[in-house]
């Protein structure tokens, strides 16, 4: 028997709306207005364009709505839809499990479980446990396993997570549920090449793609197709696989909290190991000007201490993808520019001579105290080298959205309507996100949607 597994499925099966403390409910909705509010902030991005034809070419017998359209396509690809716009920007959530690997952005899984509610005719309280239930199981398996070190990436637990949360979306069996997690485990282990060298769109597209793995595997579950037996202990399995046993832990419930709890905001659409970067270096700024900086020297956790001989791509950034994942780059638009916003992520920013030059003074080297205190508290020490020989050091914890710096419901309802506003009128936003703050009233998910209708769309 696969304990893993059974542990899983069993708590999968028996958790019910009930078993939610007030602080994970309103913790799943201040991620699913989050969510929404990057969604439709990518709405207009040509990658999302694409995939949203892709979408309106299938139709289904219980369909769901893609997010800001009136396209009713088969459930599982307007989630991946969802997923994609709600990922495009990086400016969704992210969790650090205990280990430190990863980031895996479990709102990867919102558009997902979103329309699976929609196609099972679920209501706002089944989506908001739906929600929890993915996000749990994504924090479960990110405080027990180690990807990037052995070459993977972490969208195989957005398979895991989606399939457990649209599983109960559909009612399905503890059999059912059991085949379902087999069906998402083996056959969609990902690789973390997704990550190096000039990055792609694939970029932001693994973890959406590994949540509608999941939701196809509960599909197939849920017509009568067994899984593979044993997925996580057997012989060929996931533990053996990433040489990496683990038992989960305790799961969220009566005095354990729950994972979406413990959800990790963005302040500025980039990755997340580069919000306490950006917020240090327009501390810098006031300090001094960039133009005599000789040599930037960033104290960082391990993981982040990248080398440019390593890591070349990110010393010379080609795509939208690896600008928002450069952290020499973001350092060096912060200290230039004195802000982070779309705009920095396009060639106008990212190729500009004035920038690369300081990039180029940019090294990092890793503080070994900081790789133990990571992931409770991020830090970051600059130590800038001027030309007159002076030396300015600046160290700062915990950016704005770290769990022990946290982004207020205001300040989360602010970068909503930022994103929102730009696309929908005013009243319409505001209305959208009254239904998700009360999204446990909601009775009809689809009515829900029709709210997010961007004018001009199918």
């Amino acid at each position: 028997m696969d304990k893993t597994a059974e542990k899983f499925v069993d708590y999968a099966s028996e958790l019910a709306y009930s078993d939610l403390t007030p602080a994970a409910i309103h913790a799943v909705k201040r991620s699913v207005v989050d969510a929404m509010g990057c969604a439709l902030g990518a709405f207009h991005a040509e990658p999302m364009k694409a995939i949203r034809s892709l979408a309106a070419m299938v139709s289904a017998g219980k369909p769901a709505t893609v997010i800001g359209t009136k396209i009713r396509s088969s459930p599982e690809l307007a989630g991946f839809a969802n997923s994609a716009m709600i990922r495009y920007a990086d400016f969704s959530d992210d969790f650090f499990g205990a280990k430190g690997d990863s980031g895996p952005h479990p709102s990867d899984n919102i558009g997902g479980v979103l329309a699976a509610a929609e196609s099972a005719g679920a209501d706002g309280k089944s989506l908001v446990l739906g929600v929890a239930l993915a996000y749990e199981a994504c924090g479960q398996m990110m405080d027990q396993i180690i990807l990037q070190k052995g070459g993977w990436d972490y969208a195989i637990v957005h398979a895991i997570a989606s399939a457990l949360g649209t599983a109960k979306m559909f009612g399905l069996t503890h059999e059912q549920m059991r085949n379902a997690l087999g069906l998402a485990v083996v056959p969609n282990v990902a690789l973390l090449q997704t990550r190096l060298g000039e990055l792609t769109n694939w970029k932001g597209l693994a973890g959406p793609n590994g949540s509608r793995a999941g939701f196809f595997a509960v599909q197939l579950a849920q017509a009568g197709i067994t899984g593979p037996a044993e997925p996580f202990e057997g012989g060929a399995g996931f533990m053996k696989q990433l040489n990496n046993r683990f038992d989960l832990g305790i799961f969220g419930g009566r005095d354990t909290p729950f994972k979406v709890e413990g959800t990790f905001f963005k302040h500025y659409p980039v990755v997340y190991s580069g919000q306490l970067l950006i917020w240090s270096a327009f501390e810098l700024r006031q300090k001094i000007n960039h133009e005599d900086i000789e040599s930037l020297c960033l104290h960082l956790v391990g993981r982040y201490a990248i080398a440019k001989a390593t890591h070349p791509n990110y010393w010379n950034p080609m795509t939208h993808e690896t600008a928002d994942h450069s952290l020499p780059y973001l350092t060096a638009a912060a200290l230039v520019d004195g802000e982070i916003t779309a705009r920095t992520l396009t060639p106008e920013r990212f190729r500009d001579p004035v920038i690369l030059a300081l990039v180029q003074k940019i090294h990092f080297q890793e503080d070994k105290q900081y790789t133990a205190a990571f992931p409770g508290t991020f830090n970051c020490r600059m130590e800038a080298t001027l030309k007159s020989g002076q030396v300015v050091t600046l160290h700062r914890t915990n950016p704005k959205g770290h769990p022990a710096n946290p982004m207020s419901d205001q300040e989360i309802e602010a970068k909503f309507l930022k994103q929102v506003d730009a696309v929908l009128p005013s009243a319409q936003s505001r209305a959208l996100l009254d239904q998700l703050w009360n999204l446990e009233k909601v009775h009809d998910i689809g009515n829900l949607l029709t709210l997010t209708k961007v004018a001009g769309s199918e």
